[in-house]
């Protein structure tokens, strides 16, 4: 299966590669700090450093020096959640994510979608967060075999998130950011959008003991072929509980109102029940964290051109390296 390279996976990959390695050899020559403690949650909860001894002396040793103060900085600030399966999570994450989606629509089509835009994400100052994405490879079969493609989708080049309010738990337990993702059309002609699309979004969670609710409202604004493609309004909730310290079963509604183009007018609407497992300690400062979800489109009814919904049904696995 030819898996033609990108910017953004060799970008990704050397990112994560230095961060990683730099991490689990914490206490080499390198500055550290512990990070608030962090039972079944998505905040830190090791001794972690930041590989820089080899830079030497100057601005950006010192910038990567002081890495690690500004993610404890930001995860102490906020609450200790699993992200959900579906559903982007508003507090700020560092960690490297790689999710597969197997796919099957009504008309008889099934599509794997290997990552789904996910990548790296960095926290690069005590409120705010960097994702470079890696273009999902998506492998679509159909049973007449007309319509199948294999090749790289469009590329979620960059995502800027801002966080703007939170609280721990024990202080109220909740956060809310907002962030705004740009994509390129890079992909192959039977995939791509042609068009370069604007993807704002505000995303929130509350924790009520054991429980947590967390969502997202948004949009997908493409700046051409308006007409075909249309503008998308999206929301999403996920309905949490935290159970064994580790386990998080979960419960998402993934919405979707298309203003207008060849879709103009029509609601989707996806359920996805799911579990979250994490974060497992690895070393001393790498957390390994999978999930499931069984996601089943509610509405509307099965129409074949345009088609919609996009797919009957779908099996999504994730899986994250949070240092």
């Amino acid at each position: 299966m030819p898996c033609p390279s990108r910017p953004a996976a060799i970008l990704a990959a050397v990112a994560a590669s230095v961060l990683l390695v730099g991490g689990a050899r914490a206490g080499d020559g390198v500055a550290s700090v512990r990070l608030p403690a962090a039972p079944g949650g998505d905040a830190d909860a090791a001794p972690v450093a930041a590989p820089v001894a080899a830079l030497g002396e100057g601005p950006v040793a010192a910038w990567f020096a002081d890495w690690d103060r500004r993610a404890a900085a930001a995860r102490a600030r906020q609450p200790e959640w699993s992200s959900p399966v579906v559903t982007t999570t508003a507090l700020l994450e560092q960690r490297a994510r790689f999710d597969t989606s197997f796919q099957q629509a009504g008309n008889r089509s099934d599509t794997i979608s290997l990552d789904g835009g996910k990548g790296l994400d960095l926290i690069v100052s005590p409120t705010q967060e960097i994702q470079v994405a890696v273009d999902p490879y998506v492998i679509r079969t159909t049973a007449s075999g007309k319509g199948q493609v294999t090749g790289f989708n469009d590329w979620p080049v960059v995502r800027f998130k801002q966080r703007l309010a939170s609280s721990p738990r024990g202080a109220g337990d909740y956060v809310v950011s907002a962030w705004l993702q740009a994509q390129a059309p890079t992909g192959v002609a039977a995939l791509s959008s042609r068009a370069f699309t604007l993807l704002p979004t505000l995303g929130f969670g509350k924790g009520v003991g054991r429980f947590v609710a967390q969502g997202t409202v948004g949009a997908v604004v493409p700046t051409a072929h308006e007409g075909r493609l249309g503008t998308q309004l999206t929301a999403n909730v996920a309905l949490q509980c935290q159970v064994l310290r580790v386990l998080w079963p979960q419960i998402e509604v993934n919405w979707t109102r298309y203003l207008d183009g060849l879709r103009g007018g029509k609601n989707q609407v996806f359920l996805t029940p799911g579990l979250v497992v994490g974060r497992l300690p690895i070393t001393r400062r790498l957390r390994f964290t999978f999930g499931v979800g069984y996601q089943a489109a509610l509405a509307p009814r099965y129409r074949p051109s345009p088609l919609l919904p996009a797919y009957n049904h779908a099996w999504i696995i994730t899986t994250r390296m949070s240092f």
